[in-house]
C-alpha cells in the first residue's frame, strides 16, 4: 500500500485537501455579468474542491436574485472535479425549481465529464456564448 504524504494523513477525522491539490492547478477566476435578458457567469481555470467556496457564493447570489435565465460559461475551464460538478448539479436543481433557465457553455473537457457521468442529459448545453444566448431567448429549441 502506498504511503500518503504527511499532510494528507487524516488528523481527528479531517483531511487537508489543499495540501494534496494538483501541482499544476490553476486558480479559478469568476466573472458575473448581469445583462437584462440573462446573467452570464464565466469561469476560467480549475473548478475543484479548493475553489468551490467562491463558486458557491456566486451560485447563492444567482439563486437569491433569481434572474429569468443564467448562462454558466465553462468554455475556459481547464479542470472540473466531482465537487465542482456537484455544485453545478445543485445550481441546476435549485434554480430549475425557481423556474430559472440554465445553460452551460462547454468545452471538450467538460463535455467528456458530462458524458462519462451521464449527466449530459441533465443540463442544457451550448458550444458558444452566442448559441447559449439564443437558447435562453427561445430562438433555438
Amino acid at each position: 500500500m502506498p504511503k500518503l504524504p504527511v499532510e494528507a494523513v487524516p488528523q481527528r477525522g479531517t483531511i487537508f485537501y489543499d495540501s494534496v491539490r494538483r501541482k499544476d492547478a490553476m486558480a479559478l477566476s469568476i466573472d458575473l455579468a448581469q445583462e437584462p435578458a440573462c446573467w452570464v457567469l464565466t469561469l476560467r481555470g480549475d473548478l475543484d474542491y479548493g475553489e468551490c467556496s467562491s463558486f458557491r457564493i456566486n451560485i447563492d447570489r444567482i439563486l437569491k436574485s433569481a434572474p429569468p435565465a443564467t448562462i454558466v460559461d465553462l468554455s475556459d475551464l481547464e479542470y472540473l472535479d466531482s465537487s465542482g460538478l456537484g455544485l453545478l448539479l445543485s445550481l441546476s436543481k435549485e434554480y430549475g425549481s425557481q423556474g430559472g433557465n440554465l445553460v452551460l457553455v462547454t468545452n471538450e473537457t467538460v463535455d467528456n465529464i458530462l458524458s462519462l457521468t451521464r449527466l449530459n442529459g441533465i443540463f442544457s448545453t451550448a458550444i458558444s456564448l452566442g448559441e447559449a444566448k439564443q437558447i435562453v431567448s427561445g430562438s433555438v429549441s
